[in-house]
């Protein structure tokens, strides 16, 4: 009775070890969150975040009410090949603000996709905004971009070199 009960026992911490592994090589993205205020008032201003050799900025123009928190997200997979910025609304908290432009650009690795969504987080329509893939970076399309924004992000990679 006592050799089943620890076969049992040694078989669940097997399972518990191998369920770590796998939860600890998935985990190996690193991440790092910085808060700053978007602040109203017509002017150009932005946010930069430097982290391993990239640089995340995001600019804008807005109008409406007095400053609200936001976050930029950044994250690098293991290999630091694939980098990820993210500028938006904490907890997807909805904004009151009236973009009149943004732009958020990445220096360091090569943009291959960007999206953006305004009201209720839902995805701006494409005619909204441009990912300008030479130019690394998302921005709006002037007179089209309906003004609210909630989030916006680029995905890249480090170019490869060539032996």
């Amino acid at each position: 009775m006592y050799l089943f009960s620890d076969v049992k026992c040694i078989i669940f911490m097997i399972i518990c070890l191998i369920q770590w592994i796998v939860c600890y090589e998935m985990s190996e993205d690193k991440i790092q969150v910085s808060e700053f205020d978007v602040i109203p008032g017509g002017s150009l201003l932005s946010h930069e975040k430097e982290w391993n050799g990239f640089v995340c900025k995001f600019s804008y123009t807005c109008q409406g009410g007095t400053k609200e928190q936001w976050l930029m997200g950044l994250s690098l997979n293991k290999d630091q090949t694939k980098f990820q910025c993210s500028v938006e609304r904490p907890g997807g908290g909805g904004s009151y603000l009236f973009f009149q432009s943004f732009k958020l650009e990445i220096s360091g690795a090569d943009v291959k996709e960007g999206e953006a969504a305004g009201s209720s987080n839902a995805p701006l329509k494409p005619s909204e905004y441009v990912v300008d893939l030479k130019e690394n970076m998302i921005a709006d399309v002037p007179g089209k971009f309906a003004s609210h924004l909630e989030r916006v992000t680029l995905y890249s990679e480090k170019g490869r070199s060539e032996l």
